[in-house]
């Protein structure tokens, strides 16, 4: 190979795929690593043995001499047994702080929007003033005392922030490790929130929609007053019933496009960008679900949105007066526990209802084996959980009518 100019590098084409390398006839182990969207100088000898290559810089803001100097020391010190990768990384291990941690695990592991932001909010709020500090100082002392400060304001919030800490460091933990893998941080501080079994025991409710003739009669006489958005009524009733009728998740619902709604086909599909566990699911529509969208597509036919030009937004005041007529605190989520537990009732098979809550069933062996690709298969369960509704609530169901 030629004597490496500043012209030279600079005409070099990048790689289509992969990285080459291009080594300096007047300095042996010297080169430049050409990418396909970056060049970078890089020294390379072997130590104990074993051939080492240490990145000096950027090519486009390292100049070529200075890349020389840098070779020519690094090759001096590998000449002498030194490892200066394992050292680098020794000092990133030294100097990488909480913020760092954190930025790259979110970047680096596939989190949807607003779970992402969820996480890094929960991080600035409850570890913001130790996100410049280095990991290496945070010790398991001071995680226990700053745990009990937030456990004492929401135990909920601090299962939370342990959980959030914890995959920060981790991630952290196995990004920075020397030549043989192994970790260069000390376990994780939070870990002693585990050893002492202070984790306070989260409390699911168990709250449902018991009397749905109370729940319709205040829903249908719901009266919202508003001047500026005439139509929230109509469309936060529209909302909870469907919630009540397919078990959807709340976020699942309020993104939810008429591209995913198949009115002929009577299905809608929950794609894998808003699925909580990831996994595109395509669920039948019961016949009042099906009316439901119908009426709805009368009043918003040709939106993007079920909702209109945009998804559901925080429909707070009208949840509030919601509320105040049914005389206990409904949320959307008690809809998704109450379409379960009627499913229940009706004796509805639980690799069904799993089915169609769009629950994980990757750890359940049975569930395996029952493959139920076809809404068909599962538009009995729906039906029957939305007569039964229908029943209760003292009208006649669709499927008798």
């Amino acid at each position: 190979m030629p004597k490496l100019t500043a012209q030279f590098v600079r005409d070099l084409p990048f790689a289509r795929a992969g990285q080459s390398l291009i080594t300096d006839d007047a300095l042996p182990g010297f080169g430049v690593r050409v990418g396909t969207r970056s060049k970078s100088y890089f020294a390379e000898s072997r130590v104990k043995g074993r051939t080492r290559r240490v990145t000096l810089g950027r090519a486009d803001t390292l100049t070529l001499n200075d890349a020389r100097k840098l070779a020519m020391k690094a090759l001096a010190e590998m000449a002498d047994g030194k490892n200066r990768n394992a050292q680098l990384r020794q000092d990133r291990a030294k100097l990488m702080t909480l913020g760092q941690a954190m930025d790259g695990w979110l970047e680096e592991r596939p989190h949807r929007d607003g779970t992402a932001a969820t996480y890094r909010a929960t991080m600035q709020r409850e570890f913001g003033d130790w996100l410049s500090m280095e990991l290496r100082r945070i010790t398991p002392k001071q995680f226990q005392t700053r745990f009990h400060e937030i456990k004492d304001r929401t135990p909920a919030g601090a299962a939370l922030a342990v959980r959030t800490f914890k995959s920060c460091w981790n991630w952290a933990r196995a990004d920075v490790t020397d030549a043989e893998g192994n970790p260069l941080l000390p376990e994780c501080p939070a870990d002693i929130v585990k050893r002492k079994k202070i984790m306070p025991k989260p409390k699911r409710r168990k709250t449902f929609v018991s009397d749905w003739k109370a729940f319709f009669e205040a829903l249908d006489t719901l009266e919202t007053n508003s001047n500026r958005h005439p139509e929230a009524g109509e469309k936060f009733k529209a909302y909870v019933e469907l919630l009540a009728r397919t078990g959807m998740r709340k976020t699942e619902a309020a993104y939810l496009e008429w591209a995913d709604v198949d009115l002929k086909a009577k299905t809608l599909t929950i794609i894998a960008e808003r699925a909580k566990n990831g996994e595109a699911i395509t669920l039948p529509l019961a016949q009042q679900a099906v009316r439901l969208f119908e009426a709805q597509e009368e009043r918003t036919g040709g939106e993007t949105y079920v909702w209109g030009a945009a998804p559901y937004g925080d429909p707070r005041k009208t949840l509030m007066a919601f509320r105040e007529a049914l005389g206990w605190p409904i949320g959307f989520h008690d809809l998704r526990r109450s379409f379960s537990t009627v499913a229940t009732r009706l004796d509805v098979q639980q690799t069904k209802l799993k089915q169609l809550m769009n629950h994980s069933t990757a750890n359940d062996v049975t569930a395996g084996y029952q493959i139920l690709t076809d809404p068909e298969m599962m538009l009995g369960a729906v039906q029957a959980i939305s007569d039964y509704i229908d029943e209760r609530r003292g009208i006649e169901s669709l499927a008798e009518a």
